[in-house]
């Protein structure tokens, strides 16, 4: 646990930091509505359709964000994937050098093990370098707790887990059409951390008009812990999505 400290102080401290005194300042509203297909690998282990949708309003003290995703598969008349994710989240200065938050998180998908998965998150931000509609470059860490129902009932893992995140991410505009984006979260529980989850996505969009882009993601998500053996561990999808964004 105090090397994990040790690493995100590093990170912290010995990054570049800059003023953020912005000259322009972003666009308030923003949405963004996808529809697209996935390979998967792990627990579902095919093709399946994926719609996703956010809404965020920036300020300067107080921002917000909602997004979904939803997936389904169907193959020779059967299901073979049904998921629901979905998240809140809620910024405190977020354009100042820290930036607290809170968020709430949903999961809801059998195939992976879960009934349903709801986790509140309270922590705080690090911007490291930003410049509005060019590129967003922190390190994030939040204290965790997770109210699960696992699916089987029969299982060996704890309905109630307390962990902290770990995340540090990018967003890099490349020209004039094209953005890169990644994140890493790394989440130890603290009662152990021998059981951890480690979720981390490359994504790339390439934009086609003023409003439409077209985009590819590759997305891994490894559990240390699952609730039979009859789950992988890890579960891999690579993406492509059409989407509007205004």
């Amino acid at each position: 646990m105090r090397r994990t400290f040790i690493l995100l102080g590093m990170a912290m401290f010995l990054c570049p930091v800059v003023s953020y005194g912005q000259k322009e300042t972003p666009k308030r509203w923003k949405f963004d509505v996808s529809l697209g297909a996935s390979y998967n690998t792990g627990n579902v282990q095919n093709l399946d359709l994926k719609n996703a949708g956010a809404i965020a309003r920036n300020d300067s003290i107080l921002s917000f964000d909602f997004g979904y995703k939803l997936v389904y598969s169907k193959q020779n008349g059967k299901e073979t994937n049904l998921g629901v994710k979905g998240g809140a989240k809620v910024d405190f200065f977020q354009y100042d050098r820290w930036s607290p938050f809170i968020a709430m998180e949903f999961l809801s998908n059998r195939y992976k093990g879960y009934d349903y998965k709801v986790s509140a998150l309270s922590g705080v931000k690090l911007r490291i370098y930003s410049k509005p509609d060019t590129c967003d470059y922190s390190v994030s860490c939040a204290f965790m707790f997770d109210r699960v129902d696992y699916s089987p009932k029969e299982n060996k893992l704890d309905n109630r887990n307390y962990r902290l995140s770990l995340r540090p991410k990018m967003k890099q505009k490349v020209g004039k059409v094209l953005v890169l984006k990644s994140y890493l979260f790394y989440q130890p529980s603290l009662e152990g951390f021998d059981d951890y989850v480690i979720d981390c996505l490359g994504a790339m969009d390439i934009k086609v008009t003023s409003h439409f882009y077209v985009g590819f993601n590759v997305e891994c998500e490894y559990r240390s812990k699952v609730p039979t053996e009859d789950y992988e561990h890890r579960d891999v999808y690579s993406e492509v999505v059409l989407g509007l964004r205004f």
